[in-house]
């Protein structure tokens, strides 16, 4: 976000100019880059995908059953680890080994 964008966000997100009955939720990767008033105004949640490899691997299975995989589905824990657990790069993977059929 850019420090126009959070400084225009300021006013909405403290009493100034509020937004009636708004929930607001940001995502990033990181929070380096967002200023400390911006910051201060919100409730940080760190999420983690470790120990999701089963996890992603049963839904990748249903994603490649679904999308017309046959029965030799790549490796889907080694492509989860190798994607160190984002589901998106996986699901991209994922893709280029369907199109490969």
């Amino acid at each position: 976000m850019t420090n126009a964008a959070q400084l225009a966000l300021l006013s909405k997100l403290d009493s100034t100019d509020p937004a009636p009955n708004t929930i607001w939720i940001f995502t990033a990767n990181d929070t380096e880059r967002l200023e400390r008033r911006f910051l201060s105004r919100c409730k940080t949640l760190e999420f983690s995908s470790y120990g999701l490899s089963d996890q992603i691997a049963a839904y990748l299975d249903k994603v490649w059953h679904a999308e017309g995989g046959n029965g030799n589905a790549p490796d889907l824990v080694r492509l989860a680890k190798d994607s160190r657990n984002n589901l998106r790069d996986c699901l991209m993977r994922l893709e280029v080994e369907l199109m490969a059929l």
